[in-house]
């Protein structure tokens, strides 16, 4: 005999979703997109406590359950510069084109010569006393971490060597020089078994350390990062979550 479930509505209840996390700074409700995000997983820990049953001396009398802590893992695969700033507790800022004459270094052959500003081009090279300048690829070689003396050029162990160059435009983050913020989390995403639209909001929380952050690979960076998930004392009444609201259109 084959069984037949007992099905009570017509709605559907099984869900396979995608979307977009947005992100603003706590108390300020201005919502921004956040970095793509492969997979979100929620996860609640628990603490209990149990009474003994010194009645019968088996088992628990009583047992409560309260929360011990509640996080968000996030798998990220773009890394805006402000995102990597969240991630590595940083700073971000943009660095307009600069040109910078006459920084003076000491070179060996072999040996990178690593300048001021990391992230440069068109260099001129010439010996700190004067004197013709030396030629890329012929007397070093050109890296936008600086410059290398090569082993057949012009440029002895020990040179005192004038760089001029141009400082390009970048982004640069400063990992560690900023403190933790605390954040509002916004996904909106559609469930494809129902195509029907799903929000789920984070009312306050902290990004924590990746747990690792991929600098060279064949495929794509990604990183993993968790969001500890804090109570909203902004949050108030009777049957309404301090921590995370989920909205489920029909």
């Amino acid at each position: 005999m084959s069984y037949a479930p007992v099905i009570l509505t017509p709605e559907k209840h099984t869900y396979s979703v995608s979307g977009q996390v947005l992100m603003a700074e706590y108390g300020v409700p201005k919502f921004t997109p956040f970095a793509m995000v492969e997979t979100a997983d929620l996860t609640i820990e628990q603490e209990t406590q149990e009474l003994a049953d010194s009645y019968t001396g088996q088992g628990n009398y009583d047992k409560l359950y309260s929360v011990k802590s509640v996080s968000l893992d996030l798998k990220v695969t773009t890394f805006q510069p402000e995102i990597i700033a969240e991630m590595t507790m940083g700073v971000a800022n943009a660095r307009e084109e600069q040109a910078i004459t006459d920084e003076v270094q000491t070179a060996f052959k072999g040996v990178l010569v690593p300048l001021q500003h990391i992230g440069s081009g068109d260099f001129q090279v010439t010996p700190d006393a004067g004197g013709q300048p030396f030629i890329a690829g012929k007397d070093y070689f050109p890296t936008a971490a600086g410059i290398i003396p090569l082993a057949g050029g012009g440029i002895a162990d020990g040179t005192k060597i004038k760089v001029s160059y141009k400082a390009l435009e970048a982004n640069v983050v400063e990992w560690l020089a900023g403190s933790q913020k605390e954040r509002s989390l916004i996904f909106h995403g559609v469930n494809k078994a129902s195509r029907k639209q799903v929000v789920m909001q984070i009312f306050r929380g902290k990004f924590g350390f990746p747990d690792k952050y991929a600098l060279l690979g064949k495929d794509f960076r990604s990183s993993g990062v968790k969001f500890e998930v804090l109570a909203d004392p902004l949050q108030t009444g009777e049957g309404l979550s301090q921590w995370v609201r989920e909205t489920l259109l029909k």
